[in-house]
């Protein structure tokens, strides 16, 4: 299989993450991969590579020049049986090379990526590809809807609870001051992960929790935006920007909250979800995009308008003031952790996916 991917081992963020998940369940499923990364250093991810054994790995660095000169490559010395675009902005380089080799085709979309309008030569790629996976029938629809595509070849595959992340006994609530937590990238270009309207929530919360904080995990170019704002709101002294964490600084966080909060408007499915769920947390979500899919309201957590401070300040308020309750939740998110976002079901769901498009390339264990 040659799995044409935007990145793998790069910066934190949610399709590298994705793409690790996808290279694992297939290694583990016997399934020979190449794998080309567009964004990717060579040199960079010894470590990580170590933890995927077997897989032919060729990082890019960047340059779209190389990426196409590799794809191609190896396209013609392997003839992969399967070829898999883990972007839509590679489905017409996927196309093409599926075209050249003879072989079926599949593509991921994830989010905002594909709910819009595509270039003509992308929704080409993904109208002709074999077959479209999903990360969410949330975006299966707005993709379906916004680039004409035939609702056979779409198919779902949820995120997965990381198996290096360990779900952590659902732990009694803290005495202390009560405290909020999002993670998330701040990025002036993607300004829907709901920073600003936690914000503008934490006066009034502030008010009826005077020892509350929000704490804060991720960067970006939004940053001084939003530290601007909560100076300008009077809640600076409650809010602390914490920047990109190690990944063990990152678990300490979500063993220290309260509850966590990511009251997204454009949520393909959200990853921090399943991180914070899988630590016994209690979720407050939007309810416009395909955090439903992930969280249950009123039993894992509390569903809002993300564009409603109001409702954010009755959620958190509500989840503050009842101790049991939050408990309750979080023992709830666990349990969905482990029965619809584990490892083994998504493994399962991908090899079965892809053994429809093409049988020679996924074999049967």
């Amino acid at each position: 299989m040659l799995f044409l991917a935007p990145d793998v081992f790069g910066p934190p963020g949610g399709i590298a993450r994705y793409c690790r998940l996808v290279l694992r369940a297939l290694l583990q499923g016997g399934i020979d991969v190449h794998v080309v990364a567009l964004m990717d250093r060579a040199g960079s991810p010894t470590e990580s590579v170590a933890q995927l054994p077997g897989v032919a790995y060729t990082p890019c660095a960047g340059s779209r020049p190389a990426f196409v000169r590799q794809a191609v490559r190896h396209a013609l010395q392997a003839r992969p049986g399967l070829i898999v675009t883990g972007h839509v902005n590679f489905a017409p380089l996927g196309w093409a090379l599926a075209r050249l080799v003879r072989a079926p085709m599949a593509t991921f979309v994830y989010g905002i990526d594909a709910w819009s309008p595509l270039s003509r030569s992308r929704r080409l790629a993904l109208q002709h590809s074999d077959g479209i996976i999903a990360i969410s029938r949330y975006t299966a629809t707005q993709a379906a809807q916004a680039n004409a595509l035939n609702p056979s070849r779409l198919r779902v595959l949820h995120n997965c609870r990381d198996p290096q992340i360990a779900l952590t006994p659902a732990k009694p609530q803290r005495n202390g001051p009560p405290s909020l937590l999002t993670v998330a990238r701040m990025s002036l270009a993607e300004q829907y992960k709901g920073h600003d309207m936690v914000l503008r929530a934490m006066p009034e919360l502030l008010r009826r929790f005077p020892d509350l904080h929000y704490d804060i995990v991720g960067d970006g170019d939004a940053r001084p935006g939003l530290q601007a704002l909560a100076k300008q709101l009077g809640v600076a002294a409650a809010v602390r920007f914490h920047g990109v964490v190690s990944e063990a600084e990152l678990h300490r966080h979500y063993a220290q909250a309260s509850l966590f909060i990511m009251p997204s408007r454009a949520e393909g499915f959200g990853f921090v979800f399943l991180e914070a769920m899988a630590h016994g947390l209690p979720v407050i979500g939007g309810n416009m995009d395909a955090t439903p899919e992930v969280v249950v309201h009123g039993e894992t957590g509390l569903l809002v308008d993300p564009t409603s401070p109001a409702q954010i300040t009755d959620a958190v308020a509500a989840l503050l003031a009842d101790p049991d309750q939050r408990q309750r939740m979080g023992a709830a998110a666990q349990r969905r952790v482990e029965e619809h976002f584990s490892f083994p079901r998504f493994q399962q769901q991908l090899l079965t996916i892809l053994r429809e498009l093409d049988g020679r390339a996924v074999a049967s264990p």
